[in-house]
């Protein structure tokens, strides 16, 4: 049986980027944030493969007449795209993480799939994340004054990280929590320490990645379509970022964010 690595957490914390890196082995697919695809399917849409979606391997077999899955919920379709995709890979990638909408998933998935899943935890600064939010919903010009934005993502990273602290409580054994930094600063050694966790061998150099064969992702950062010539930490909050939307992220998010040692001792 195929096994599903779900990403959870916050988005705008790295989950394209970890889905990215961790397809440097050929035996693990990425298929991106599944749950979305219920939301927005378009017959049309080109995914990370170079193909549309009606011509994609991976998901050609589930598109609609009408580009829409219909009579699908999550925790049936992660499942059926495991078995598609089981007689060419190991390890089947699900990025929905665990925000608004998909708080249970990981718990709801287990149920169907037992100890073939792995939740892998990514979380990010909270401060990056809200400024991100912050940056992206509004014009640049206004990111500055985009409050509102930046605390509902404070809440949705709390609840997020919460429900995957939960989880790795209740299933020690198929949780892994990872920090977005820690990726960026030494992704040799966490990406290896996940495959390894995935029961699969790390191939002799986790820094090269040679094909888009195994990324199928119709959503998503857009770095997906990108080479990764120079990886870099995004850092420009601690610049950009107002200091007063800044002080009211790090009290909102103080307990996790200290224990992830985001704002000290």
């Amino acid at each position: 049986m195929t096994k599903l690595a779900y990403i959870g957490g916050y988005g705008r914390s790295g989950s394209t980027l970890l889905e990215y890196l961790l397809t440097v082995h050929p035996e693990i697919v990425a298929c991106g944030e599944v749950k979305r695809h219920l939301r927005r399917f378009g017959r049309r849409k080109t995914c990370t493969c170079g193909s549309i979606m009606k011509d994609c391997p991976v998901w050609s077999p589930f598109q609609h007449k009408k580009g829409k899955l219909k009579g699908w919920d999550h925790e049936q379709l992660t499942p059926a795209l495991l078995e598609h995709v089981s007689p060419d890979y190991a390890v089947m990638i699900d990025s929905s993480k665990t925000a608004w909408g998909t708080l249970l998933a990981p718990f709801r998935l287990r149920r169907r799939l037992g100890k073939d899943l792995l939740l892998v935890h990514l979380v990010r600064d909270p401060r990056g994340v809200c400024w991100s939010v912050m940056r992206t919903t509004r014009p640049p010009t206004k990111a500055r004054k985009n409050l509102p934005a930046s605390l509902r993502a404070a809440l949705g990273w709390t609840w997020a990280n919460l429900a995957s602290e939960m989880f790795g409580r209740l299933y020690p054994t198929q949780y892994v929590r990872l920090r977005y930094e820690d990726i960026v600063r030494a992704r040799g050694d966490i990406i290896g320490e996940v495959l390894k966790r995935l029961d699969l061998r790390p191939p002799p150099d986790l820094d090269t990645l040679e094909s888009y064969d195994n990324r199928h992702q119709l959503y998503g950062n857009t770095m997906r379509f990108r080479e990764l010539s120079e990886l870099k930490e995004d850092v420009e909050w601690r610049t950009s970022m107002p200091t007063g939307a800044r002080r009211m992220v790090t009290v909102l998010c103080w307990p996790l964010g200290s224990m992830y040692g985001y704002f000290g001792s």
